[in-house]
């Protein structure tokens, strides 16, 4: 008995450890071709790189609608988030400034630096 009680408990925890790995999605793009592609938020912490606030991984998925295809890049992308004025994102050394008012959802770098910066409002 005990040796099943054991059993399940793992499981249980790693279904719970395989739930918190889920990226968080910060930005989905809708395309002409029924195309959706998701980047998501897989780690966010702290940086020491000079400059910057938050040293963040980032997923990239697709599918389509119509053909139920469906892709995952295996890879995580670098990048930093500096979130006090002016606000930027750093992808592969390249500075992009942030717009912190406005719409969400037009550009990928401003929805990286909300989710990452902004506390969010329940």
């Amino acid at each position: 008995m005990r040796a099943f009680v054991l059993t399940l408990a793992v499981g249980v925890l790693s279904a719970f450890s395989a739930v918190a790995a889920e990226p968080l999605i910060f930005h989905t793009a809708h395309f002409d071709d029924n195309t959706v592609v998701n980047l998501g938020l897989v780690s966010n912490h702290a940086t020491e790189q000079a400059g910057y606030d938050y040293d963040v991984l980032i997923s990239l998925s697709q599918g389509n609608a119509t053909s139920g295809s469906a892709y995952i890049d295996p890879g995580k992308h670098r990048a930093f988030v500096k979130c006090s004025d002016p606000a930027k994102v750093s992808v592969r050394g390249i500075d992009y400034p942030v717009r912190t008012l406005g719409p969400e959802g037009d550009d990928w770098k401003d929805d990286l630096w909300r989710a990452v910066c902004m506390t969010p409002v329940s």
